[in-house]
């Protein structure tokens, strides 16, 4: 199966009156992106900052995603040239970058993702070319027609300066994060929730003023603006199922009958 290319599966899901939903994967069991896939999920971020993966693990995932029909972004530890490349030679065809607060830091970030003179080092035997050069000029003008980089708007100083990141090309796409930014501002991510709709507000306005499409995770007040999301993750969904099932056992848990063993016939 062909690997799904980001730009062109989102702007077909769009056309058709559908938001982009995808799910943040963080487990190193690429069942998991399995799962996903099977279940329907437009996209899944692999999460190479928080989840506890190493590049074995990404491939796989990847590769589930590729079996399942998903597009796969991954999530770099950091703004770096070398992880991002790495990532896209393995066959991610997005990369989500955290902590972007200005236009040069947005910028270098592009570039990583991209094959010209100072950017993505050229290989052809690589998984994301399926280990052949052939026809190198097509396929590399189809990955930088299509990979999508998304600057990751999670602190103060990002949004702060929106303005000037959604300014710079090649930002098509960003992603709202309310948990870092929550801890950025020293609020509370649930109680002060409303603070954080309001810079969502100004942050997916002035994406849209320049044509720049904002993300968000769903279910928390963005999705009235938000033109893609993500709901929850691998690990928390696991979690909030193995409590729902423990809960609803032990509710109605039938008491407990000792055991009486039976008398041998040595014992009577």
């Amino acid at each position: 199966m062909a690997m799904k290319r980001a730009r062109a599966t989102f702007d077909s899901i769009l056309a058709e009156g559908r938001r982009p939903t995808g799910v943040f994967v963080m487990s190193s069991d690429a069942s998991t992106t399995a799962v996903y896939g099977s279940s329907g999920y437009d996209w899944v971020l692999i999460d190479r900052e928080h989840g506890v993966m190493d590049n074995s693990h990404m491939i796989s995932h990847l590769l589930a995603a590729q079996a399942t029909g998903l597009v796969p972004i991954v999530r770099v530890l950091e703004n770096n040239p070398t992880l991002i490349q790495q990532s896209l030679d393995a066959g991610a065809q997005g990369i989500l970058v955290p902590k972007i607060g200005s236009a040069d830091e947005a910028r270098r970030a592009v570039a990583a993702t991209r094959y010209q003179a100072g950017g993505r080092g050229m290989c052809p035997v690589v998984p994301a070319t399926n280990f052949s050069g052939s026809n190198w000029g097509g396929y590399s003008t189809e990955m930088n027609d299509n990979v999508i980089l998304m600057p990751l708007i999670e602190t103060k100083r990002g949004v702060d300066n929106i303005e000037e990141i959604v300014s710079v090309e090649g930002v098509d796409y960003i992603f709202f994060g309310l948990a870092d930014l929550s801890q950025d501002l020293g609020i509370d991510m649930e109680a002060d929730l409303d603070q954080l709709v309001e810079l969502w507000e100004h942050v997916a306005a002035t994406a849209h003023k320049h044509g720049v499409r904002a993300g968000a995770p769903l279910g928390y007040g963005f999705d009235a603006l938000a033109d893609f999301g993500s709901l929850d993750s691998d690990m928390s969904t696991l979690r909030a199922a193995a409590e729902r099932s423990i809960a609803a056992y032990r509710s109605s848990e039938p008491a407990l009958v000792e055991y009486q063993p039976a008398q041998t016939l040595l014992g009577r």
